[in-house]
């Protein structure tokens, strides 16, 4: 009771609460790693100099409790003025069309903070290295941008050098996955007459899901240029489970055989047991040196830079070559692990208490000035075209020289997500192999897909229904005001929207009709 009352006595009698006169906006993420929130303490100091009657109050929730957080706030319109959301986070996608207002008709325009800097004249999107192409493709309104991103991210392989170096006398490391399984082979050698548990690559469910997608996805890249009936070189959640559905491909194909079985492969270099394990567990074995390397994100880098006690270096994933021996014939070419898409999205809160003050300090961050602050000060790569690099920063970013991956086909949604992580222990033990796993995915495969195409459609719809009354409302603007440009053209983009998603709400439930 005693700490309660001090607790309470805190929150309402402390100073800076009480008198600060400057108005507050909030931005929550969940970024914990050595670097993100540094990077933008070092941006908010700098806007709040050029800005004294504003205060940016930076939120650093939790991951574990960050959907809780999320949810709970916004159901209680508690919630920060800028939101950090990623549209692979499970059980949360009816959040955007209920609580996210678009950014389009301010990302059109040119970025006020952008001026005498290279890319003044660009509109905002256009500033970004992707032009915010995730957030267009994942938009939950087709054709609105509801986000703009801080960072470009690629997969890597860290390497513990000094461990490499131990083990084969050498600096090379793998350019291949066949020169990955000959060093793996030699790390199953040196652990033992080390008496030592050395495995080649740190394991955690959460690393693991980007290394075997990854992989899948690269060792499957003929099977997507055929489900890719648009052209867009990438095929969504949606057409995925609905080419499953519709008998286009199962994991009895030949090809899809053959990429799990390049997955077993790297099954077995993770430690058992490994999917139990978060991804600090994969990072403390990696920095105790019981591992070669750590797949992961380049979100981790400076993370594992400043705690790892070895020179590590950054790599390029080990590409798969058409004279592989497991999945050569079935891939074709070198693949982008990564494709430098920029993330780490912040969401503009639809009941912002400083609207304008958040999209003004939206805007500022991802300026050209406030992206090279951030990114020199966190380590990560920025999202904004032309921002100068280090060579540290510059290697964790992907090279355009190889086919996109374009697909992720093991976790295309919430329930097949959960169905792999349920089943890949069938790839264990003496008994394990790649024939339990085809036939369990296959089994539950159909039901996951229909439950999770059932969500994307929901979706769809709960974004297409509230449109009605903006578009009547912005129409009697038309006809009431003199000045009827913007209004129209917002008008017409809305309707576009909604359009685009009745559409995509319509053709899934024609998928599921079809389906068996």
């Amino acid at each position: 009771m005693l700490v309660y009352l001090l607790v309470v006595s805190w929150i309402f009698l402390r100073p800076e609460r009480s008198f600060d006169p400057r108005v507050t906006v909030r931005i929550a993420h969940w970024q914990v790693e050595i670097g993100p929130s540094s990077g933008i303490a070092a941006v908010i100091r700098r806007y709040e100099a050029l800005n004294p009657g504003v205060r940016i109050e930076q939120m650093i929730v939790p991951p574990p409790v960050y959907k809780q957080f999320l949810r709970t706030n916004l159901a209680g319109d508690n919630a920060p003025d800028i939101i950090e959301y990623g549209t692979w986070l499970d059980g949360l996608t009816d959040i955007p069309v209920r609580y996210f207002e678009p950014l389009t008709s301010y990302l059109d325009q040119v970025n006020p903070y952008n001026r005498g800097t290279p890319i003044e004249k660009l509109p905002w999107y256009r500033t970004f290295a992707d032009e915010l192409y995730e957030q267009r493709l994942n938009s939950p309104e087709p054709g609105q941008y509801y986000a703009v991103t801080l960072t470009r991210a690629s997969m890597r392989l860290f390497c513990n050098r000094e461990l490499l170096r131990e083990i084969t006398g050498s600096d090379h490391v793998p350019q291949t996955m066949m020169e990955l399984r000959e060093l793996g082979a030699k790390v199953a050698a040196y652990a033992p007459a080390k008496e030592r548990r050395i495995m080649l690559l740190a394991g955690s469910g959460f690393n693991a899901q980007f290394l075997l997608n990854g992989y899948f996805a690269a060792a499957t890249s003929k099977l997507r240029e055929e489900l890719d009936r648009e052209g867009f070189l990438a095929l969504s959640a949606q057409q995925v489970l609905g080419s499953y559905l519709g008998g286009q491909w199962n994991f009895q194909r030949p090809d899809v055989v053959a990429a799990l079985h390049l997955l077993a492969e790297l099954h077995r270099q993770m430690r058992p047991g490994y999917m139990q394990l978060g991804r600090d567990e994969a990072a403390r074995e990696f920095l105790h040196g019981d591992a070669l390397f750590i797949f992961s994100g380049t979100w981790d880098a400076t993370s594992l830079r400043k705690e790892a006690p070895f020179p590590l270096s950054a790599l390029r994933c080990p590409q798969l070559t058409q004279d592989d021996p497991v999945v050569g014939k079935y891939v074709l070419g070198r693949f982008a692990d990564g494709n430098d898409i920029t993330m780490f999205g912040f969401y503009l809160n639809k009941r912002a208490k400083q609207r304008e003050e958040a999209i003004k300090f939206l805007q500022f961050l991802t300026s050209f000035q406030g992206n090279r602050l951030f990114s020199e000060v966190s380590g990560w790569p920025p999202s904004i075209k032309q921002v100068p690099m280090t060579a540290e920063v510059a290697e964790l970013l992907s090279p355009a020289d190889g086919y996109s991956n374009g697909a992720v086909f093991l976790t295309a949604g919430g329930s097949s997500r959960a169905l792999l992580l349920r089943n890949l222990h069938l790839l264990s033990g003496p008994t394990g192999s790649v024939e339990k796993l085809a036939a369990a995915l296959d089994r539950e495969l159909p039901v996951a897909a229909r439950a999770d195409l059932h969500a994307i459609a929901r979706d769809s719809w709960l974004t297409a229904l509230p449109q009605d009354a903006r578009i009547a409302a912005l129409g009697l603007g038309i006809s009431a005001l003199a000045e009827t440009d913007a209004l129209r053209l917002r008008q017409e983009r809305i309707e576009a929207a909604q359009n685009l998603s009745e559409a995509r709400a319509m053709l899934i439930d024609q998928q599921l009709q079809r389906s068996p």
